[in-house]
């Protein structure tokens, strides 16, 4: 089981000393290989639907970066009308490092009055069970642009990894995106980091995509 104490998130506006050793660096120009690379997509809504993560469309929005439609996406129709979303993306498997590592993607809902989408993400010891994940509140994704998360596990935990859960009632559910999602070892402790109240801590800096 994780060291939940050992996880600190760092809040917005934290300063951290340079980030060197990048352990992933995923841009989704091709969503179905990422199995092959080690991600796994499970999709465990309920009732299940008839899709779970795809290749991203331009016609909702642009990826942040590279090719228009090179993003992961997933919509309403991951579960059938009256269920569940509960579907997963979770990277391969890397090391926590001496000082921890820092996850950092972006995330974009595609706007429709009435609906919103909803991603919570945090991090196992490595292992690939649902249940193991150890996962902050869900925030409602943003519609008017891509926006950047980022959290920071501790470092001496040996393995992680990181997982998103696209979550919420199907009925009141739309369209997000995710893309450019990178992993990276942190070469000192961060500077200011606060380390949040309890045995385990998650909490996310974000930064707006401008133009």
């Amino acid at each position: 089981m994780m060291k939940k104490a050992l996880v600190a998130l760092a809040i917005s506006g934290m300063t951290m000393s340079a980030q060197a050793g990048a352990l992933l660096n995923e841009g989704f120009d091709d969503v179905s290989g990422l199995a092959a690379k080690g991600w796994v997509l499970n999709n465990a809504s309920t009732p299940a639907g008839t899709t779970g993560w795809y290749q991203g469309d331009q016609t909702q929005f642009r990826a942040q970066n590279g090719a228009a439609n090179s993003y992961a996406a997933a919509n309403y129709n991951n579960a059938a009308a009256g269920g569940n979303l509960d579907n997963w993306l979770i990277t391969p498997e890397f090391s926590t490092g001496i000082n921890g590592a820092t996850v950092s993607f972006w995330l974009r809902a595609a706007a429709a009055e009435g609906y919103s989408d909803q991603i919570a993400f945090g991090f196992s010891d490595g292992s690939k069970a649902l249940s193991d994940f150890v996962l902050a509140s869900p925030v409602t994704v943003g519609t008017d642009g891509w926006v950047r998360y980022a959290a920071n596990i501790g470092g001496g935990l040996g393995n992680a990894r990181f997982a998103l859960q696209y979550t919420g009632a199907a009925d009141f559910a739309n369209y997000v995106g995710i893309d450019r999602l990178q992993v990276a070892e942190v070469p000192e402790p961060a500077t200011t980091a606060i380390l949040l109240a309890g045995a385990m801590g998650l909490a996310m800096s974000r930064r707006r995509k401008r133009g």
